[in-house]
């Protein structure tokens, strides 16, 4: 009776080590499914290893990568990583050998969006851009999907956003710029005068990001996300860096520059916009902080501060959140004939430390 129980239990354990090598498992790295292992005794050998997306998924869409033959199997590598959630067939010629599902993932790996910029609560009726960070790299092309603006009266506004392609991501693809159509928010050019502004002053209004939204891993936003604000009335003047407050920090000590915009500034060009040099012409190391909602901006220097005259540079490319530049205002009316500056590629602002 033992020896009969240890030989059906051989068999168990033997047949289960046969399953095994004849299962097809998916190699990570990273969290994201980068390959997948298939064991010779799947295949004939006689005709070419292809894996599709599950038919239920998307009409057997083949997936492009490359096989390399290993002793005992074969490893499919993808050209981007497997997606999250979908399930795939493995062929042999146009014969199913094998399917494989990728687990959907964790809760814990949702990505977050992480700011909103303007982060004022309130801006102009003209404001041109909005910048969404997210904490982790996300899917490209979706954001007509899963954003929207609305009114006061939870309406959707209907074709806000400039329906850009492809659209505007940081080249991690963590920060999006989003454009509310220029089109409408131009006077007096066709969209504006067939659908009127996006936005009207005096007005709230909401923007609305959908928990829908996956990153390039296949995980939606842990939540639904919303940036609410009130409109006033269209800033259509130019930046003046030259009538900003600077309060200049004591020589021999590493305290902060504060420069005070009088108003808040486009987020995007904020951390490249600005440089400052001594009168001898060294350019100062240190570290630049936005805060008070883009209205105002701290520069921590590496080394302690000199005494003398020094330059703060600003690029003059530098916008208001109504897209006015330094040079000049985003939309100007030129039937009043108003006098304009030449453009300039920067201004220079002086301060005294002493």
């Amino acid at each position: 009776m033992c020896s009969l129980t240890f030989f059906v239990l051989t068999i168990i354990i033997s047949c289960q080590k046969n399953d095994e090598k004849k299962a097809v498992s998916i190699i990570w790295k990273n969290k994201k499914a980068v390959a997948v292992s298939i064991p010779n005794q799947l295949a004939e050998g006689t005709k070419p290893i292809s894996v599709r997306v599950d038919a239920s998924y998307d009409n057997e869409l083949t997936i492009f990568g490359d096989i390399e033959k290993q002793e005992d199997r074969l490893i499919f590598t993808p050209l981007i990583p497997f997606t999250r959630g979908l399930t795939y067939e493995i062929f042999e010629g146009e014969k199913s050998i094998a399917q494989f599902s990728i687990p959907q993932p964790d809760a814990s790996d949702a990505p977050k969006l992480t700011a909103i910029f303007p982060t004022q609560d309130t801006v102009p009726e003209n404001l041109l851009k909005v910048y969404l960070q997210f904490s982790q790299p996300m899917r490209e092309g979706r954001s007509a999907q899963h954003v929207a603006l609305l009114d006061d009266q939870a309406d959707t506004v209907k074709n806000a956003f400039l329906d850009l392609q492809p659209e505007l991501w940081n080249e991690d693809r963590t920060q999006l710029t989003l454009w509310l159509d220029p089109g409408r928010i131009k006077r007096d050019l066709q969209p504006n005068k067939k659908l009127g502004a996006p936005m009207l002053k005096n007005r709230k209004y909401s923007i609305i990001i959908s928990q829908h939204w996956k990153d390039v891993d296949g995980s939606a936003l842990a939540k639904s996300y919303t940036k609410t604000f009130v409109t006033t009335i269209r800033d259509s003047l130019s930046p003046v860096p030259e009538s900003w407050k600077i309060n200049p920090p004591k020589s021999g000590t590493l305290s902060a520059l504060m420069i005070d915009f009088q108003e808040p500034l486009d987020h995007g060009l904020l951390d490249e916009a600005f440089e400052i040099t001594h009168e001898d012409g060294s350019k100062i190391a240190g570290e630049w902080q936005f805060v008070r909602e883009e209205t105002r901006e701290l520069f921590i220097p590496k080394d302690h501060w000199k005494p003398g005259t020094y330059h703060l540079k600003v690029d003059a490319r530098l916008e208001d959140l109504a897209a006015n530049n330094v040079n000049r205002p985003f939309d100007r009316d030129i039937t009043k004939g108003e006098e304009q500056k030449g453009p300039q590629a920067f201004v220079l602002v002086n301060f005294q430390v002493k």
